[in-house]
């Protein structure tokens, strides 16, 4: 169980305290008395006895008697025959259980100042150490306990698993804390586990790494339905945390991430280096790295003909810095919607017409490179004119375009349609061409 949603319902306490005392000078239920279960005024008892109309300090007294951790019980009917929210009444009373095991949750949680404050000691812990840790696991399940025992389950959407059903939406209320738990002591082991490599692995990381998963996988597969583990890998793994962000950028529809992910999906559980948690899951040999060059090769082409020639566009772009740049600039300054396009179609159009140059027989080098300092300072123009002097400087200034700047200093770079680069010298001479292969 977290401990945080208790905290924000630390300052509803006085309010509700102010509730039950009501507008009469003493107690619970206001003018004057207490209300019972079914809403009858009681004659003067309290919490801890008798309070009498006009005693001095009464309301004090009862407001200090009805928040006094130990009291939850008391206080849950109270707020409960007051008829508060079901939802208040959990904020409130969760707070008072959160009051009697503060001191040993600050008890585990206190560790001594750094000595070297100034220095990274990848302590992913706080200092804590395993036995504190597991302590605190403890002492959360008695919280929770604790608090089912005296409120019961915590109905959907209300409370403090309001977080757990927005997480977990896609399952059963019954499954959403077992699915909680589990991620966390995976997280836990795989954070130990990057703990322990202190930043140097050795082929055995790689093998407990892919036991974690393995195991995890398992205990995921008892815990789930076949249908539930296809919604949660769409939205809690590695590769959907990792999509996610692209698929806002190209404004994805439900269908597009679906056909990405699975792709995406296969192609990461064979080839991908590192997990999420940056673990090393397997070693990177030359050989590998051509197998998955490869691979990689065939999914792309496997997503164009998915996706369609225009949205595999958008897909890429959706991955390029530039572009995302552009989009972000167009969106704060309300440019037209095509501008990031336009600024974008440069990226072909310039370097094409300065390869042009660079291999003009009739020229100079020094007139070359001069043509395309020309060419370069024309694009720069063209930058301003779609997205206004101020905006386009800054957008050079995070390094927009690159690629202009590189122009500028004698290199020539063009970018294939799935964006890779090849760069070239403006006076580096033309390469002939292969001969093509004699017809046998």
């Amino acid at each position: 169980m977290k401990i945080l949603p208790y905290l924000f319902g630390a300052s509803l306490v006085a309010n509700a305290g102010l509730l039950l005392l009501g507008s009469g000078p003493v107690g619970l239920g206001g003018r004057g008395a207490p209300l019972g279960a079914a809403g009858e005024a009681r004659s003067g008892v309290g919490l801890s006895g008798p309070i009498r109309s006009g005693a001095s300090g009464s309301a004090s007294a009862v407001l200090a008697e009805v928040l006094r951790p130990g009291n939850e019980e008391r206080l849950r009917d109270e707020l409960r025959a007051a008829g508060l929210d079901e939802a208040v009444v959990r904020s409130v009373v969760g707070s008072l259980i959160w009051k009697r095991y503060e001191s040993r949750f600050k008890a585990l949680q206190s560790t001594p100042p750094k000595a070297e404050w100034w220095k990274d000691d990848n302590d992913w812990w706080g200092g804590q150490t395993k036995d504190q840790r597991a302590q605190m696991k403890a002492l959360q399940a008695e919280v929770k306990a604790e608090t089912v025992r005296l409120l019961g389950q915590d109905p959907e959407g209300a409370g403090t698993n309001s977080w757990l059903a927005r997480q977990y939406s896609y399952l059963p209320a019954e499954k959403r804390e077992a699915l909680q738990q589990l991620e966390q002591d995976y997280n836990e082991l795989s954070s130990e586990l990057r703990q322990e490599t202190q930043g140097f692995t050795i082929p055995a990381d790689a093998e407990k790494t892919r036991f974690l998963q393995e195991e995890k996988r398992r205990d995921l597969a008892a815990l789930l339905s076949p249908q539930e583990m296809e919604a949660y890998e769409l939205r809690q793994s590695g590769t959907a945390r990792n999509l996610r962000w692209q698929m806002t950028q190209m404004n994805a529809t439900e269908a597009e991430f679906k056909a990405i992910f699975e792709l995406k999906k296969e192609f990461e559980e064979q080839y991908n280096e590192y997990d999420t948690f940056g673990n090393r899951v397997r070693s990177a040999k030359s050989e590998d790295w051509k197998v998955r060059a490869e691979a990689e090769k065939a999914m792309k082409a496997q997503l164009k003909v998915a996706l369609g020639d225009e949205r595999y566009t958008d897909y890429l772009r959706a991955n390029d810095n530039d572009y995302r740049q552009l989009r972000a600039a167009t969106k704060r300054f309300a440019l037209p919607p095509d501008t990031p396009a336009k600024v974008f179609a440069l990226r072909d159009e310039v370097p094409a017409a300065a390869l042009k140059i660079a291999d003009d027989a009739a020229l100079t080098p020094e007139q070359k490179k001069s043509e395309v300092a020309k060419l370069a300072a024309d694009a720069r123009d063209r930058v301003k004119s779609l997205l206004g002097s101020g905006v386009a400087q800054a957008y050079f200034d995070q390094n927009g375009m690159q690629w202009l700047q590189q122009m500028e200093k004698g290199t020539i770079i063009t970018f294939d349609a799935e964006g890779g680069q090849t760069h070239r010298r403006i006076d580096q001479p033309v390469r002939a061409k292969p001969p093509a292969p004699k017809a046998k």
